[in-house]
């Protein structure tokens, strides 16, 4: 308002300046007339007019600067989002039009808002339907894993214990050819399907990291175990290298990760080998190489090798391991590097070979269980074994195979015929093997707890060894498993795997010793 009235009231005060120095000269040009007497009409006519100019102004001010505020007001309102309505009395004038303007524009951005507010409810519904549709799928997914879990891996199993009941015994050199060539198909069925379900078990969050103070040189051991054979039958070199170091991480994971590696290593080398080694690095840490003399993988591949089912595309592809590979191991690999938090690096060249290495965080030597260094003699015959299972081709299959290996073998599908089976021992068996689910309701602990109703014992420390073999894998049960101290196997089992288990088993309820065939 200051700024429409200060201007007039300068001008008026320099007309008043003016006419006071002409009054001044007339004074000077007549002295005989009185300076007041001249000025007198002259300042009176002044102030009036100057009157006349305040109350303009503030007329004008208040006419114009009123409506400018409550412009600015609506303004500022409406960049707030806040709904406007100006009153206009004379569309026609220019703040007439500025109001209608504004209130256009208010009601055109809450035209908008209210669409924007429909089509945002509207995608929320849908959102909210793919949600649904989502976890319905992921519902359906944990489903298949668990009947892919339990009722895929039975026949697989059984088929596993069957091939190796083949072999066992055998002088036939045709037939051993053929019950090998049959192993070798069920091991490889068994991997293409165990890095199915691993990888699946990752993606679903359903594998959880246990880090612990890790011996390496005893994951070296399974793994060269493991893959020994496999090496040989190629002409092939597998060298483990001993080492003294230890690491902080999950020791299954670690040994799946090396396990993958080193399958992956074999199966794309021809000539030559695969070493495995270890070498210390500063801060703490220590670096696992796994080392091949294989066809080597180009620059523009290296990346996408640890994607799910990418396989490096080869000129020509011999017939046996790689072709069965489904381009999932080193994806399983990167992702239970992430678990453990364990860092992946590779480097290759065409025709030269690959490293990959892995760095872990390195600790102190732990104290060693006086067994640690002692092979435990593989033979287990004279056990008496209980083996309990709801499907008859395994049962069948378990009880051929445990008569190979010189057990004494009983077999139950419930806890009725266990303990029918049980009738003529009057002591504990020394094993009882168990698959988790029975059918009906029943599991494998149900039917431990029933023997140890039995023999009157304690079900926490029974006094006879507990082995339970199943296709579960989801966490809870297997975790319910892990709290009653009862040791788990996966199906499919190998052979191999199954004799060591047991005799880990044995060994640690009754100590190491004690002769598992008394």
């Amino acid at each position: 308002m200051l700024l429409v009235m200060l201007p007039l009231l300068l001008v008026i005060a320099a007309a008043f300046c003016v006419l006071a120095f002409a009054a001044w000269q007339l004074g000077i040009v007549r002295p005989g007339a009185g300076f007041p007497e001249a000025l007198w009409p002259t300042g009176l006519l002044m102030l009036a007019a100057l009157a006349l100019v305040v109350a303009g102004s503030w007329g004008i001010a208040m006419r114009f600067v009123r409506p400018i505020l409550e412009l600015t007001e609506a303004v500022e309102r409406l960049g707030r989002g806040e709904t406007v309505h100006l009153h206009h009395d004379r569309p026609s004038s220019a703040l007439g039009r500025l109001r209608k303007g504004i209130n256009d524009a208010s009601n055109t951005l809450a035209s908008s808002r209210n669409r924007m507010q429909s089509e945002l409810g509207r995608a929320s519904i849908e959102l909210a339907e793919k949600n649904l549709k989502l976890e319905a799928a992921s519902q359906s997914r944990s489903r298949l894993l668990a009947a892919a879990s339990h009722d895929l891996r039975q026949p697989l199993y059984a088929l596993t214990l069957f091939s190796s009941t083949l072999r066992a015994g055998e002088t036939d050199p045709e037939k051993i050819t053929r019950a090998t060539h049959i192993q070798e198909c069920v091991a490889s069925l068994d991997q293409l399907f165990s890095e199915l379900l691993d990888l699946s078990r990752l993606e679903t969050g359903a594998m959880r990291a246990i880090p612990a103070d890790v011996r390496l040189d005893d994951v070296f051991d399974e793994v060269s175990r493991n893959f020994r054979m496999l090496a040989e039958s190629r002409a092939l070199r597998l060298v483990v290298r001993k080492t003294e170091a230890w690491v902080h991480c999950d020791r299954t994971m670690l040994a799946r990760i090396l396990n993958n590696l080193v399958s992956n290593a074999l199966r794309y080398t021809n000539e030559g080998g695969v070493l495995v080694g270890v070498r210390q690095q500063p801060a703490g840490t220590v670096r696992i190489d796994v080392c091949d003399t294989g066809c080597g993988i180009a620059v523009e591949h290296q990346q996408r090798i640890f994607e799910e089912f990418y396989q490096v595309p080869q000129p020509a592809t011999p017939a046996g391991e790689r072709k069965r590979g489904l381009g999932l191991g080193l994806a399983t690999v990167r992702k239970l590097a992430d678990l453990v938090g364990c860092k992946v690096s590779l480097a290759s060249r065409p025709g030269r070979g690959t490293v990959v290495s892995l760095r872990l965080p390195a600790c102190e030597a732990g104290a060693l269980r006086s067994s640690d260094h002692v092979d435990a003699p593989l033979d287990i015959s004279g056990l008496r074994v209980l083996a309990i299972d709801d499907e008859p081709s395994i049962l069948n299959g378990l009880h051929s195979l445990l008569l190979e290996w010189g057990c004494i073998v009983r077999t139950a599908h419930d806890i009725d015929s266990a303990r029918a089976q049980l009738e003529d021992w009057f002591t504990p068996p020394d094993l009882v093997i168990s698959d988790l689910h029975l059918g009906e309701g029943l599991t494998g602990p149900d039917v431990l707890r029933a023997i140890c109703q039995r023999y009157r014992l304690d079900p926490q420390s029974p006094g006879f060894a507990r082995l339970i073999v199943t296709g579960e894998t989801r966490p809870e049960r297997i975790g319910e498993l892990t709290a009653n101290r009862i040791p788990v196997l996966f199906k499919p089992v190998a052979p191999e795997r199954l004799r060591e288990a047991m005799l880990a088993t044995v060994f640690a309820t009754r100590g190491p010793s004690d002769d598992p065939g008394d």
